[in-house]
């Protein structure tokens, strides 16, 4: 089972049903799935490709779930990161992750400020923060999603061996190790 596909199955047969409650907010399928569309084609539009590493540290939000939706629509592999995580563990993480793209809260543009200089596999345009009041130097998640279609993104020929995401250990016996999840593992959860 391709997992990217499900959001668009269930917008189609369940449209008007509700998928999501966060917070005052509350989301059909439909509105939820135009929402993940709407990401995944901008970051295809921001030359994001299948086995590309995004990378989040983000408190738990309705821009982190479209985000591992998207990236199962594209083939994306999406590289959660503690919030609690100090620079040098970030910036470790960042580039054994190869990540190539951050999205952020405006709560951690300080420490990601300190880190990108020595990140250099992410481009300056690649750095996102979410929210309002954000800080120069950074790209506004809601204006890279805003003018994007709502349409499904082209299919990304995602096979079920492909890495959909990848969990960093917390490091208790040494540094932190990736543990790739396949598409089929998450398929499986």
């Amino acid at each position: 089972m391709n997992i990217g596909t499900l959001p668009a199955r269930h917008a189609r047969y369940r449209g008007d049903h509700l998928a999501v409650v966060f917070k005052d907010q509350r989301l059909t399928y439909r509105r939820l799935n135009a929402r993940i569309n709407r990401l995944a084609n901008a970051m295809l539009g921001a030359g994001i490709s299948k086995g590309d590493k995004v990378a989040t540290i983000l408190p738990n939000s309705l821009e982190l779930l479209d985000l591992y939706w998207a990236a199962a629509k594209i083939g994306a592999v999406v590289v959660p990161s503690s919030t609690l995580l100090q620079e040098s563990g970030l910036k470790t993480l960042l580039n054994k992750s190869d990540c190539v793209m951050v999205v952020s809260a405006p709560l951690f543009a300080e420490t990601l400020n300190a880190v990108r200089a020595d990140v250099p596999g992410v481009a300056e345009d690649r750095w996102i923060l979410t929210g309002s009041d954000i800080p120069d130097g950074f790209r506004s998640y809601d204006d890279l999603v805003s003018d994007q279609s709502e349409a499904e993104p082209p299919d990304a020929g995602i096979d079920l061996e492909d890495p959909y995401n990848i969990i960093y250990s917390s490091g208790t016996t040494g540094e932190p190790k990736g543990i790739i999840h396949t598409h089929r593992i998450r398929g499986n959860y």
